[in-house]
């Protein structure tokens, strides 16, 4: 059988029509989806985080304001282009906001600059400080539903690792201390009677406890070690078993 010579020529035409060689399509010619733009992930949300006032008449959310999430308000009959605005930040966006249980004014936190020494402010509408500190950091533990013109707050001015555990009046602005954070609670936990319950500790080896507070002390219900998390929710369920 007589073998035929294939040319230089021929044997590069051949290898060009193989399928196997064939330029890969292009994304949109091959099926797949467009990329997704930038601003719909990482961009403000047009409305985030609404709240129902305790008595139905207002719902409050947050909103870009100059590009910067603020806090607006609106009744709850009225349409959305009847919002109106009540914080006016441009620097840093508005990092949480709460209704008093009376639903007279609106709490929210900010600090200065970026420092994250939080202070708390109301909203009635005009925002005024309830705190009044500088270089300290604020946090909001609870607001109960017996009396709507109290919060419970912590402060880190005596020591600032740690956050001592005060009762601030929202009419008066008036804090009363109610205890010194001496055993490194990291968060403090009220019933809606306003009856601490639970704290929360951090132990020197990172281990977190929860913690019942009984008339001697403390009493450990709770705990998870370094690898694991555990919050005040779970030990509030186990409490009420």
């Amino acid at each position: 059988m007589q073998i035929k010579e294939t040319s230089l020529a021929q044997t590069l035409a051949a290898l060009t029509m193989c399928p196997l060689m064939d330029q890969k399509k292009p994304a949109a010619a091959a099926g797949l989806p467009p990329i997704i733009d930038r601003e719909l992930l990482f961009g403000n949300p047009e409305i985030a985080g609404a709240q129902l006032s305790p008595d139905g008449k207002y719902i409050a959310f947050q909103k870009p304001y100059k590009d910067t999430g603020n806090v607006w308000v609106k009744k709850a009959t009225e349409p959305f282009s009847a919002t109106r605005l009540l914080t006016t930040e441009t620097k840093r966006p508005i990092g949480g906001f709460f209704w008093s249980r009376d639903s007279k004014n609106i709490l929210f936190i900010r600090d200065n600059d970026g420092d994250e020494n939080f202070n708390v402010f109301a909203v009635d509408p005009a925002a005024r400080d309830l705190t009044g500190v500088k270089s300290i950091q604020i946090q909001i533990y609870s607001l109960p539903k017996n009396d709507p013109d109290v919060a419970y707050i912590g402060l880190n001015d005596r020591d600032q690792a740690w956050h001592d555990l005060y009762t601030l009046m929202i009419s008066t602005r008036e804090k009363t201390l109610l205890r010194k954070n001496t055993e490194k609670i990291a968060d403090w936990v009220f019933d809606e009677q306003g009856q601490l319950r639970l704290a929360a500790q951090v132990t020197d080896s990172g281990e977190q406890q929860i913690l019942r507070l009984d008339a001697n002390g403390f009493t450990k219900i709770y705990s998870c070690d370094v690898f694991e998390a555990c919050g005040r929710h779970r030990a509030w369920f186990e409490l009420s078993l």
